[in-house]
This record gives structure tokens, sequence and C-alpha cells, in this order.
């Protein structure tokens, strides 16, 4: 069922929903827990959408459609890529439909201004999404982050270009002009200079930018080694496609959280080839669980997962594992168990940090095959390194978390 049907819920466990009491304004029914999946199915954001709302509906599905004797129901908005869209979904949510869980988030700006919703109502938010604001400034102790922290994912990118391609030294940059590029510009000015790069010129482009042959132009002109596109979504297969006509072969195109394995199919293989791309996960990730999340889910949809199902099946996952390691489903019950809690993730080996409530993980990079080495229509790219280092707790700004 398309997400875009914004008034209509996914209902799982039909017979008990239908079972239940007409839901008070201030809470759950009793014997159903809702949880919401808050997510972009209108612009740059707007692919992700329906994949989000696949991988919740599979890990519910894989955990039997309960928990703890409660039917499980999930609900779908479309916060339209809009903070004021996102806020008012939540709040409705919460508030007529008794949801005290949501994920989504995809937008940094929507996540960031339902995260305050989160904390007023007292609801868990499983945000994605890529400003370090979530964990930093705007931490709060009803929000965590599943995505890694921007420079966990800027150190881990950046890291591998200096060791594949010593001789590649400048980079200019073009930036989302909001949160999510803000953050990424801040790391790579950092990572840059832990690891001997120079940064020769930057550009901010609009969300939704259409023509980005003024910032390429520039960008050619300055002859730098690496164009870095601190953007992502719509507007980095925009970009990538543009900078292809200018034919500047010799500079390499890293996206250290641009562009995955949901959109490479958007992009022509001479496009793709040989870019250098971060990644929160990828499908061809070696761990028990993932081998289990990608047989079900291509099984079920005939397509691989990529992040925003990747994301939501985990997050929906952990958040199900923290309520029976709890035996409750009760909000601060389950804060209090995820701040302590490791499980066995799509990504390996995962935790929380309690003190910022940013996820514990690897951050993946790969290297896009030219069309002879793809061994199927979706084997776009190779694993080529990982990185887990932390943000420095020197520059977190995540001082102390609010008590529940």
């Amino acid at each position: 069922m398309p997400i875009a049907q914004t008034r209509r819920d996914v209902l799982l466990s039909a017979v008990a929903l239908a079972a239940a009491p007409i839901l008070p304004a201030w809470g759950q029914r009793a014997g159903v827990v809702t949880m919401g999946v808050i997510t972009p199915t209108t612009g740059t954001f707007a692919y992700a959408g329906d994949l989000v709302a696949r991988g919740a509906s599979l890990a519910l599905e894989m955990h039997g459609g309960s928990v703890l004797g409660n039917a499980v129901r999930l609900l779908t908005r479309d916060d339209e890529g809009k903070p004021a869209s996102g806020v008012r979904r939540v709040q409705e949510a919460a508030t007529s439909d008794g949801m005290r869980y949501f994920i989504g988030a995809y937008s940094s700006a929507v996540g960031l201004a339902e995260s305050e919703v989160a904390q007023r109502e007292k609801l868990l938010q499983f945000a994605a999404g890529g400003s370090e604001d979530f964990t930093g400034s705007r931490c709060g102790r009803y929000t965590f982050q599943w995505s890694a922290h921007p420079y966990t994912a800027m150190r881990a990118t950046l890291e591998y270009v200096r060791k594949t391609f010593p001789q590649k030294k400048t980079i200019y940059t073009l930036t989302a002009d909001y949160v999510f590029g803000h953050a990424l510009l801040k790391y790579t000015k950092i990572v840059a200079a832990e690891l001997g790069f120079e940064l020769v010129g930057n550009d901010n482009h609009p969300s939704g930018e259409r023509q980005y042959t003024q910032y390429l132009t520039k960008a050619v002109a300055a002859r730098p080694d690496i164009l870095l596109l601190n953007t992502a979504g719509a507007d980095a297969v925009t970009a990538v496609r543009q900078f292809a006509s200018f034919g500047a072969e010799n500079i390499a195109v890293v996206g250290p959280w641009s562009l995955e394995v949901d959109q490479l199919a958007e992009l022509a293989p001479e496009m793709r080839t040989g870019l250098v791309l971060g990644q929160n996960y990828y499908p061809d990730i070696d761990t028990p669980t993932n081998k289990e999340f990608v047989g079900s889910y291509t099984k079920k949809f005939s397509a691989l997962p990529g992040y925003s199902s990747a994301y939501a099946y985990d997050a929906v996952r952990a958040l199900l594992m923290a309520m029976e390691k709890a035996n409750s489903t009760e909000v601060p019950d389950v804060i209090k168990t995820l701040e302590q809690m490791s499980w066995d993730g799509v990504l390996g080996r995962m935790s929380i940090d309690p003190k910022t409530h940013q996820l514990i993980r690897p951050y993946f990079v790969v290297r896009c095959k030219q069309a002879s080495d793809m061994r199927h229509a979706t084997d776009f790219a190779d694993i080529v390194a990982n990185g887990d280092k932390p943000q420095p707790p020197e520059l977190n700004e995540c001082k102390q978390m609010p008590a529940l």
C-alpha cells in the first residue's frame, strides 16, 4: 500500500484491532502498541517513504505482529519533507491515535522539529537523518539516532580516499543548504585537516535544485582532485548526472552520504562507474541478521533493500527487542533498556551511547563498478572499507542528557 495515502493506517493484527475500544486521546489502547512511520512521500526524499514503510512492516511481520501479548499497530503519515508538516503529523498521531513510538525523520530538518514534539509529549523517536544535532545541541532523552554520526561517515569515507588515492589532495565541496549539509561541511573541514586534504572551494545549493551548472562550472575551474558531494537524494542524482556532461574525468566524485542503493539505478552505468560513496547500509553486509533480512525482503518485495528499508527494519526490531527485555511497553522503561542494550543488528553488533543516544555502529564505503563487472542488474558496487571512529567527545554539544 503506498504510504502517500496518509490517512490510512497499515493495520497489523487486524482482529485484535477490530476488537479494541475507541482510543482515548491521551494514550494507547489496552493491548495495542501503536508505532508511527512518519516519513516523506513528496519532495527531495520522496523515494524513501514507501521503502521505510516496507522495512518497518517486515520487521513487525517477522516478529509475529505482537509484543508481550500486545498487538502492534503501524500507522503511516506523510511529512511532505517539511518541518511544519512533520510536527503536525506527529502531534496528530499522538493525540488522536495514541502513538507513543515513531520512526522516520529522513530529512534532518523535519526530524529535529519532530524531536521537540517527542520531548514534550514523551514519545520515543528513533530517527534517521544526518544532522549531528540529534545527538548534540538538541539531544533529548526521547530521541535516538540510528544513522551514523556525520563525523564517523566523513572520516570513514575520506580515510579510504586518502589511502587509495594518495595523489588526490584537493577538495571542492557542493553542499546542501540545510542542517544535514551544514553538518557534513563542518566535518569535512575537521576531517580534511586530520588527513591532510586541502579545501579549495564550496558552493551551497537549496534543496530541490534543478540546475547545478553554475556550481559545477566553478568547481571544474578550481581544478580540484575531488568533487565532494555533501548532498543527498534527488539532489545528488541530479548533480552527478549534470557533472557527467563536463567530461572532467580527472576529478574523482566522492559522496560521503549522497547516494544509496535505492538511487544508484537512476544513474547510467557510465555515470556511476568509479563513484566512491559512504553508506549507512549496503545489502552485501556480511552479518547473520542482515542475511536474514535481505533474504526475507527480497522474497517479499522482489528487490534489494537499501538504507531506507534497513533503517526502519532495524529500528523497529530494536524497539521490539527492548520492550521484551524491559518486559514493558511503557516508553520510559524502553528508553532505559535501550540505553543499556546491545544487540546483533543488520550492521553487526550494535549499541547506544547513553550520553548522547547515538547508535554505536560501523559506516561503510563502497566503490561503484563499471557495467562489465556487474554480476547482476543491482550489483552496483563493492564494499571497500568501513570505519567506526566516533565523534571526538570535545566536539559534542550534548552536555547532559535530560531526565525522563
